[in-house]
């Protein structure tokens, strides 16, 4: 009896460690044996990582200005201030007017579209081109007193930012141009 008990000791040690790595194992991946390829994927193939969401205009799509669910498309000849401050998405928008080198309207027309504007953060301002489809993310923010200060000169356009009340501020890295 007296030979036994080192390893009695010995596997009081051993079984709680063994539980632990067998507990461990069984609360690890649940991909079913399933792996990652470990090639890259065939050029024009996109790849997803998991908990993210795909490039929204991948492919073309409507057009779409989002605050949540919520459409803002509708709403874009009225007063949008009531939803400042808050993460707005466009999706397959139109630039349907230029405001400068880091602003523009998008839209689905020239009555229906909205200021986005963008911060360069030291990077140069992308080319931008009429009728070119965008993409974006960026907080839908107050209008300052002077609508100048966003690059807007133009009366019709200073008009429809006072009546919306309010503009989209993105950055850069959060525009696509297509």
């Amino acid at each position: 009896m007296t030979e036994a008990m080192p390893l009695i000791r010995r596997l009081r040690r051993v079984v709680p460690l063994a539980l632990v790595v067998v507990v461990a194992a069984a609360c690890g991946d649940n991909d079913k044996g399933s792996a990652a390829p470990k090639t890259p994927p065939p050029p024009g193939t996109t790849t997803l990582l998991t908990g993210t969401r795909p490039p929204s205009a991948i492919g073309g799509g409507k057009p779409k200005l989002v605050i949540g669910k919520r459409s803002l498309l509708p709403l874009l000849q009225s007063d949008l201030s009531r939803f400042v401050p808050a993460q707005v998405e466009g999706t397959s928008l139109k630039v349907v007017a230029l405001a400068g080198p880091d602003a523009l309207w998008a839209g689905r027309s020239s009555k229906q579209r909205i200021l986005v504007t963008m911060r360069l953060k030291g990077n140069e301002p992308p080319k931008i081109t009429l009728g070119q489809k965008v993409d974006f993310i960026g907080i839908l923010t107050a209008l300052p007193a002077d609508a100048g200060a966003l690059g807007v000169r133009n009366g019709g356009d200073t008009t429809l930012l006072e009546k919306q009340g309010a503009y989209v501020s993105a950055s850069v890295a959060d525009v696509k141009l297509r």
